[in-house]
């Protein structure tokens, strides 16, 4: 539909929350994403409804085209069970080498469901970046995909990559692990990346903030989903005093930890402990920035096939480009 079309229907059903409007496009466009109430799954059913989602990446892409060709190999780490999958655009304009980790709450997602974003986002930053396929759970709870995404960073330096060459980035439950990864770093006085950017990154178990009440359903991903992902990831109740588990619990040193790229989105229940995370690493004088895009929803990177998201995604890759 051209642009004008929703500007039309727009203006017959605003939805305004915080002075700030819900794209058109990603409102009419969430009538049509299919949703699931997590607490109604038993666990069995789990790996089926994974299967389908990568099924329907196969077949369905919101996401916008690579700009520029992009070739992949696949990777076992360490003669292990951990795959990872390497992305090389045919243009590469960093030294710099990312390594992503995808979102799903830690109970759903792969490299197959985050292939074609990753497409779009090495053909448009010109760099090399690294898919992790981790322990998901409820099989593998907390810190299974830690101790993952840990090996795949000691795979990467080990493959000759340096630490300052190396960028840490994921999406929602993939930029909790990313930030996880980072604060383990930086407690074991281990190697720093250069560098993280955290999209829309679920942060603490809490559940508490402004927006997470303001927009516990309708918007994509709900409050009892976010619950729901937080419980079946949590091994004991002591993982809510661990930093690596809830972010917010983090002591933060300015000299060890790594320039932060923080998204976040203005119709996102996770928006406000996003916010808290980045004003934590600013309190430490941390080079943090936040890209905030207050009428997009949780995932909107995801579908960037939508006008609206796809200005959001150029704009914090741009930006990205500036630390990579």
């Amino acid at each position: 539909m051209p642009t004008w079309c929703f500007k039309f229907i727009g203006i017959f059903g605003k939805t305004i929350s915080r002075g700030h409007m819900l794209d058109t496009q990603t409102k009419i466009f969430l009538k049509f994403i299919p949703t699931k109430n997590l607490e109604e799954i038993v666990n069995i059913d789990i790996p089926r409804i994974r299967s389908s989602y990568e099924l329907r990446a196969n077949f369905i892409s919101t996401v916008a085209k690579p700009v520029t060709s992009v070739s992949y190999e696949d990777f076992r780490i360490n003669q292990s069970r951990l795959n990872i999958r390497k992305y090389s655009p045919v243009k590469i304009n960093t030294s710099k080498s990312i390594l992503y980790f995808h979102g799903g709450g830690y109970a759903f997602g792969s490299i197959k469901t985050h292939h074609e974003l990753l497409m779009y986002y090495s053909s448009y930053l010109g760099a090399e970046i690294y898919s992790l396929d981790y322990s998901l759970s409820p099989e593998n709870q907390f810190p299974a995909a830690l101790d993952d995404a840990f090996e795949s960073y000691k795979w990467l330096l080990n493959r000759g990559v340096p630490s300052k060459n190396v960028s840490l980035c994921g999406d929602s439950a993939g930029g909790h692990l990313a930030a996880s990864l980072s604060y383990k770093l930086a407690q074991e006085d281990f190697l720093l990346p250069d560098s993280q950017l955290l999209i829309y990154p679920m942060i603490s178990p809490s559940c508490n903030t402004e927006s997470f009440k303001l927009y516990e359903s309708n918007y994509f991903l709900s409050a009892s989903n976010m619950r729901w992902i937080w419980s079946k990831l949590s091994n004991n109740s002591d993982d809510k005093a661990n930093p690596c588990f809830d972010l917010l619990k983090g002591v933060f040193n300015q000299d060890r930890f790594p320039k932060s790229i923080i998204v976040t989105a203005g119709f996102d229940p996770l928006c406000d402990e996003a916010e808290k995370y980045a004003y934590l690493l600013h309190q430490k004088h941390i080079n943090i920035h936040q890209l905030h895009y207050p009428s997009l929803i949780h995932g909107f990177a995801s579908m960037s096939r939508l006008r609206k998201a796809k200005l959001a995604v150029d704009n914090f890759l741009d930006e990205y480009k500036k630390v990579l």
